[in-house]
């Protein structure tokens, strides 16, 4: 309990808002992705990255590796199963497209009264009707097309499209915007389990298609004679005309009122509403958390780089400074066991500094860390640089040689000079610009030789990214 207690405190508001986005991104991901053909694979999938850890954590070596490898071939074909699904999720998560559907659209009163008339004449002969109106999302993927249609849409159409005695009756009837466009189409059923036996699998089917699209449905009960109209998570059963036409004209108003305001759930409908798979997501999302960032109660020490960025160049560094300074770094033990030499980097902003002394607090802020971990400590917190103003001065290269020069022989250097960035009191400190040795007897063979550059006394560099070489050329004096 105390240590349950521990972990709970350790939870801040970030964490919280963490956990929370996590919780959305699954529920959103597994309310799209149920029900449908691709379901099954999903669960597999997601199974066999459970056993993958575990076998990691568990040191199964033979396991872990063969499971790595085949994890690259899994991530083609998540994208090539869920190719649909992906499309139509990035699509209903699109803000252009939420956008568009703010904008107000008036339904068609012929439309309106022809399927109020239709709706009412299958109710009164208790004939089994199941309508779908496509909205903005695609049902292409979701649905199983009977006979294509693609006629102007009448009551009179619709009657004979669910007569008993019809060859498409048991299916449902596709209906974009005035249009018929199929019949004898097959939809997905809801797997909700609080439906129990109360509705049959018209009913299901409408609720299903409605769970993963925009989509709005209308249900003529066969046992009942009754009208429902399913829209988004909410059944509603009608007995009046009057009440039905208002609803199928709010509802074909591009989700709007009469006023041509936007209708939206109550708050108590959203959080009811597939409560057991937000209550699952939610666990799974703290699950995640605590198996990947967990409590941040381990704490290391470690010696971290310095990257001095952005220096003038009309600027330098003399005297000595720092180049490491130590942090203890927090977090979960999965976390700090994952760091890696460079993993954390400490970056100094050179951009604002004056000739003289310039003093730099170090704080979590200069200091770049992986996800998960936080900085506890840092030693030394201040920094001091002395920045002089910088010059730059060419100086002829003089070889080092190993060995005697013969008579009538020469050496030459190319480039003959180079050019030393440094502060003016280092500049004057210069001795020399030299080479690394040269053996005399190597040069006489190979008549040249590339050899980099020595600057003396050391802590000058050379005004250049890329080291620099000079060739040492062995020739004979002309007579």
């Amino acid at each position: 309990m105390p240590l349950i207690k521990e972990w709970i405190l350790s939870i801040s508001v970030i964490n919280l808002i963490d956990i929370g986005l996590m919780a959305f991104l699954i529920y959103f991901v597994a309310f799209w992705f149920r029900g449908t053909r691709s379901f099954q694979i999903l669960v597999t999938l997601i199974g066999t990255g459970i056993f993958y850890f575990v076998a990691t954590k568990l040191g199964l070596i033979l396991t872990s590796v063969l499971f790595q490898y085949i994890w690259a071939a899994i991530i083609i074909v998540l994208v090539i199963v869920f190719q649909p699904e992906i499309r139509q999720m990035l699509d209903r998560a699109s803000p252009i497209r939420h956008w568009k559907n703010r904008q107000y659209q008036n339904a068609d009163s012929r439309i309106v009264e022809e399927m109020v008339n239709a709706v009412t004449e299958l109710a009164r002969q208790k004939t089994g009707a199941l309508i779908v109106f496509q909205r903005s999302d695609s049902l292409d993927n979701l649905i199983v097309k009977g006979k294509e249609l693609d006629s102007s849409l009448s009551a009179e159409l619709l009657q004979a499209i669910f007569q008993k005695n019809s060859p498409l009756h048991d299916g449902a009837a596709l209906v974009y915007q005035d249009r018929i466009k199929a019949a004898g189409c097959i939809l997905p059923l809801s797997r909700d389990e609080d439906l129990g036996g109360k509705y049959g699998t018209r009913h299901r089917a409408a609720i299903g298609i409605c769970e993963r699209s925009d989509a709005a449905c209308v249900v003529v009960s066969e046992e009942r004679g009754e009208v429902s109209l399913v829209d988004g998570v909410e059944i509603t059963h009608f007995k009046r005309r009057s009440e039905f036409r208002l609803a199928i004209q709010k509802s074909l108003s591009n989700h709007g009122n009469l006023d041509g305001q936007e209708v939206s759930p109550s708050w108590r409908s959203t959080i009811s509403s597939n409560w057991r798979l937000k209550l699952l997501s939610l666990a799974t999302s703290i699950f995640l958390w605590f198996l990947i960032v967990g409590p941040q109660r381990s704490e290391i020490g470690i010696s971290v780089p310095i990257q001095y960025t952005n220096l003038p160049s009309s600027m330098e560094i003399v005297g000595p400074w720092m180049d490491r300074i130590d942090v203890r770094v927090r977090g979960s033990a999965a976390g700090l066991e994952s760091l890696h030499p460079g993993a954390v980097r400490a970056l100094v902003d050179l951009s604002k500094v004056v000739p003289g002394s310039n003093f730099f607090r170090m704080t979590s802020n200069n200091l770049q860390v992986p996800p998960g971990i936080t900085i506890s400590q840092i030693r030394p917190s201040d920094l001091q640089l002395n920045i002089e103003a910088a010059s730059v001065k060419a100086f002829k290269v003089v070889p080092t040689i190993v060995g005697a020069l013969p008579d009538k022989t020469k050496i030459l250097v190319s480039p003959a000079e180079v050019r030393i960035r440094a502060s003016q009191g280092d500049l004057k400190k210069l001795t020399s610009v030299t080479t690394d040795p040269v053996n005399i007897s190597e040069l006489a063979l190979k008549q040249h030789i590339k050899i980099p550059v020595v600057v003396k006394p050391e802590g000058l560099r050379i005004d250049s990214i890329e080291p620099i070489q000079v060739t040492v050329i062995f020739e004979a004096e002309k007579p």
